[in-house]
């Protein structure tokens, strides 16, 4: 059973004529979203949510859409298990020792990206993942996905010194820079709203935040109803959602929920595997 939808579809999008156009996959568990964005106006052509992962092994419903010549695709994966490694310690061939680090099997697939100016991020992915990527596209195309959240936040930061909390899924990531340096990223995996609130508090008072003065900046697959944001309103005075639009959106969609997959449209080109 799916709850697959079709967020927005422009009726003048043409699958047969994509060059121009980018398509944006973000691998969320056992399910994906994807969107379509044309280049040159950063203009969302198609947005999806939730479909199984299996329809990029075999493509039915999106047959069309995924098999269409793109100018570029790039593809982010959710990633429990990763090490941040700073630029000055980073050595390509040290690779396997970095893997090391990691909650890592045998048949995990290990990828490497530049996360952000002063940081390289070492992730692995499954290999049920990495087979359904494999089926259709190229391993190379693949983003760690806070790499995309990052260069989101990263877009437009208005606020003085927040804390970022991205929820997509069952995945919390929080996020904290302090002068244009990263301080902090870390990604858990929560089942209620009280581990959102337990990990939030944890990890401000881990790097000594006074919650009262610092603001707090939500993005992902929320809504002002949801439970998750009471919870965090029912402590912390200064919650909002983020507002940068990296791409732009139809009008009454809402920029925070697409964040992250709209992030992936600033990675650079080329992934270091």
């Amino acid at each position: 059973m799916s709850n697959s939808r079709y967020n927005y579809y422009d009726p003048e999008f043409n699958p047969e004529e994509a060059q121009g156009n980018s398509l944006l996959i973000l691998i969320t568990g056992d399910t994906f979203s994807f969107s379509v964005i044309q280049l040159e106006s950063g203009k969302v052509l198609v947005w999806g949510e939730q479909y199984p992962i299996d329809e990029l092994v075999t493509p039915a419903s999106l047959k069309q859409i995924l098999a269409a010549d793109y100018n570029s695709v790039k593809i982010g994966i959710q990633s429990l298990s990763f090490t941040i490694v700073p630029d000055e310690l980073f050595e390509r061939e040290k690779l396997t020792q970095y893997g090391q680090f990691l909650d890592k099997d045998a048949d995990d697939v290990l990828l490497v990206n530049k996360l952000d100016a002063q940081n390289y991020v070492v992730f692995k992915i499954d290999p049920a993942t990495a087979a359904a990527v494999s089926a259709n596209f190229n391993l190379d195309l693949v983003y760690f996905a806070g790499k995309a959240w990052i260069a989101g936040v990263n877009f437009s930061r208005p606020y003085n010194q927040p804390l970022y909390i991205h929820i997509e899924g069952d995945f919390l990531q929080l996020l904290y820079c302090n002068e244009g340096r990263l301080r902090f990223y870390n990604t858990f995996e929560f089942s209620n709203p009280d581990e959102v609130m337990y990990y939030t508090i944890m990890v401000a008072n881990e790097l000594g935040l006074n919650l009262d003065a610092t603001s707090v900046i939500l993005s992902g697959d929320i809504s002002i109803a949801d439970r998750k944001i009471h919870r965090i309103n029912d402590l912390l005075p200064k919650v909002y959602f983020n507002q940068n639009h990296v791409v732009t959106l139809p009008e009454g969609f809402i920029s925070h929920q697409i964040l992250m997959l709209a992030g992936l449209s600033l990675c650079e080109s080329l992934v270091v595997n």
